[in-house]
């Protein structure tokens, strides 16, 4: 898929959703934030692709991806959005693969700082101690996927699955399930 096939399908998804939650309580303003987030991630890909920075875009893109997903698992709001994969994404010909590696690098050595920042915060008797649990597991998954593949030299899906686990852990930290305990400039919540 190219990554204009998949800026499309994530800009109708985040278009298309349908907050569940009512105004005026806490879900609904958390819904509403995790919406600017993956409105603003898919502008700044916008950007990336104006300036021919593909491994930017890309980013960016999966990074939303993962803000989106997040938010459908955690029942904030619904939307088009379905089984999406970004691991077949074709970069154009000419890319900068040293701006790729590097970039992969860098996330990977970031992610694996925050995963280790971070625990879950809900009391165990919580029904939000499962959602906790889930979202830092599919944050480990992909982390672990992303490292698997960078071992494999597959360096475009590895930063993929590199940036959905980010947008997932960025997600779960700004709705309060997990509670990060150092390095705060790994996140983009406010402490």
């Amino acid at each position: 898929m190219f990554l204009s096939k998949y800026y499309f399908i994530l800009m109708e998804s985040a278009n298309n959703i349908t907050l569940l939650n009512s105004r005026g309580t806490p879900y609904h303003a958390l819904g509403i934030e995790i919406c600017e987030m993956i409105t603003s991630y898919l502008q700044d890909s916008v950007y990336f692709q104006k300036n021919g920075d593909t491994v930017n875009q890309y980013a960016s893109l999966v990074y939303a991806h993962g803000w989106l997903s997040a938010g459908v698992f955690l029942g904030l709001y619904n939307t088009s959005f379905g089984t999406l994969d970004f691991s077949d994404i074709e970069f154009p010909d000419h890319y900068d693969s040293l701006h790729l590696y590097e970039k992969t690098e860098r996330y990977h050595s970031m992610l694996e700082t925050a995963i280790k920042s971070v625990s879950c915060f809900p009391g165990k008797g919580s029904p939000l101690a499962l959602a906790a649990d889930k979202s830092l597991n599919e944050v480990k998954k992909s982390f672990k996927r992303g490292e698997e593949l960078m071992k494999d030299g597959e360096t475009i899906p590895a930063l993929g699955h590199l940036c959905y686990g980010y947008g997932w852990l960025d997600t779960s930290v700004r709705a309060g399930l997990l509670q990060v305990h150092h390095n705060f400039h790994l996140f983009t919540t406010e402490f």
